[in-house]
């Protein structure tokens, strides 16, 4: 099977030796350093021990955030007034090691209450900013301090939880990366991290109209359409990329013969992106921030919202590239920057040849550690719509009627999750990563995550460690879908 890129013109030019070689050469590397990595996730959990004890480093990294209103320009002449993390959008990148206790002291500024949710990381329910669950939103004026131990290691997020249609959507998110311990692989030349979504603002008679805990939002005797109608939907503004829409991204700097990782996130409402860079092929290393088994060689990649990639690529074909979302319409609203190579500044922007289909990556391609035989419970969740109510559903209840998950400290629990419905479901669980241990009833030893997406018809066993009491959220990271019903909650018993 060959490869091509596409010249200026638009016609097809095959990769050349000395491209493939050193492709395959930075494969085999890859290889050699990310395996232990994911094999170790099945060896090193006590399941009975919390996913964070015994990992403290003893150093401390302290951060405040604070929330409030912004005029943010998303394009020259494109004001929208909207919400934001110390003043930008997205808030300010949290780096830090693994091991580190962080301490995030938050400051809400707004007229209506907030948390945050650190997407993606395992830590204490009181810590979790799921309001009603963990804790009491932090209100108008007030303050909070969030105190976790970094695990694990990757890239992770953080995002508001209260009235996520808004703060969420209206720029209330930013990267949280989580550096390894002890890093096998040698840093690449260049990195660069990518928050992308929608960018959506609310009228402004209808800011704190909104219930502020899930409880109170989901109880209130609405449900599908009704939900919805009770919420003041926001505007959404397009798309943006690290809080810009392009033409106004910013473009990522490479220089020829460069090795350079791309940390995707897609922090947006509801649309799954389906991301692919002109020019090049992607070589996949992490799936919402573990490590895969073995990397996988990919011309695009497919993340629902909540979902994360880490991509590397060598810059060989020198240039001015486009990086953009294939999924129809969002690159025109503004998912889209540009890899410019140095000295290249000047030179026409070079896109897709007309009739490209760049083909993603998929999960069955995602390797994972060997899991361990039959679980101590199981479940089965379908994912339907109502056409009677509107309601997103699991096995046709809207929340809070959905069936909650029930467990034990130590157990393995495994949910089988099919998807009836035709829209996209990207399926996240608070407080714990799981594996993906069968696909349309294959087992397999897969991936390592925290959201998985589902298209129609598909259906994949997902099996988490009960190994951190409390009670946590399942839904779809679909916010619009969140809202009409499509969540349930896990149980320690």
């Amino acid at each position: 099977m060959h490869r091509f890129r596409f010249s200026a013109s638009g016609g097809p030019v095959a990769s050349r030796a000395p491209r493939l070689a050193a492709s395959l050469a930075t494969l085999a590397l890859l290889l050699t350093l990310l395996l232990p990595a994911a094999q170790s996730w099945a060896t090193d959990r006590d399941p009975f021990v919390c996913p964070w004890e015994g990992r403290a480093s003893g150093h401390v990294r302290e951060f405040s955030l604070s929330v409030g209103q912004v005029q943010w320009e998303i394009a020259p002449g494109r004001v929208v007034q909207t919400y934001a993390y110390n003043g930008q959008i997205p808030g300010p990148e949290l780096r830090v090691a693994e091991g580190d206790t962080v301490r995030v002291t938050v400051t809400n500024t707004l007229s209506q209450p907030t948390t945050i949710h650190w997407h993606g990381i395992d830590l204490p329910v009181g810590m979790d900013g799921t309001p009603d669950f963990s804790q009491q939103p932090i209100a108008p004026g007030g303050s909070f301090t969030y105190e976790f131990v970094a695990t694990p290691a990757g890239t992770r997020w953080y995002h508001s939880h209260v009235d996520e249609l808004v703060q969420h959507g209206g720029g209330l998110y930013g990267p949280l990366i989580v550096e390894p311990r002890d890093a096998a692989a040698p840093p690449p030349d260049r990195e660069y991290t990518l928050l992308m979504g929608e960018l959506a603002t609310l009228p402004a008679n209808a800011q704190g109209s909104q219930p502020s805990t899930i409880r109170e939002r989901d109880t209130s005797g609405h449900a599908g359409h009704g939900r919805m109608a009770a919420l003041s939907l926001p505007t959404v503004n397009g798309f943006v990329v690290n809080g810009k829409a392009y033409p106004a991204a910013a473009p990522l700097s490479v220089t020829r013969g460069q090795r350079v990782r791309l940390r995707l996130i897609n922090a947006g409402l509801a649309g799954t992106q389906k991301l692919a860079l002109a020019g090049h092929h992607f070589t996949l290393t992490h799936s919402d921030g573990n490590p895969l088994a073995a990397p996988v060689e990919a011309e695009a990649v497919l993340l629902g919202p909540g979902e994360r990639a880490d991509v590397e690529f060598t810059a060989d074909n020198p240039g001015r590239w486009q990086l953009r979302s294939l999924t129809p319409g969002q690159a025109a609203a503004g998912l889209m920057t540009e890899v410019v190579y140095t000295g290249h500044e000047a030179d026409p922007v070079q896109g897709f040849a007309p009739g490209a289909e760049p083909q993603p990556a998929s999960y069955r391609q995602f390797g994972g550690p060997a899991h361990r035989g039959t679980p101590d419970r199981t479940y089965q969740i379908t994912l339907t719509y109502s056409m009677n109510d509107g309601a997103y559903t699991f096995n046709g209840k809207a929340y809070p009627d959905a069936e909650a998950i029930q467990a034990q400290v130590g157990q393995r629990v495994r949910v089988r999750i099919l998807n009836m419905n035709l829209e996209d479901h990207p399926i996240h669980l608070h407080g714990h990563s799981f594996q993906v241990v069968g696909i349309e009833d294959q087992p397999v030893d897969g991936p390592i995550k925290d959201t998985l997406t589902l298209h129609h018809g598909e259906q994949y066993d997902i099996e988490f460690v009960a190994n951190n009491p409390g009670t946590w959220l399942l839904h779809c990271h679909n916010v619009l879908h969140m809202a009409a019903g499509m969540m349930t909650e896990v149980h320690y018993q």
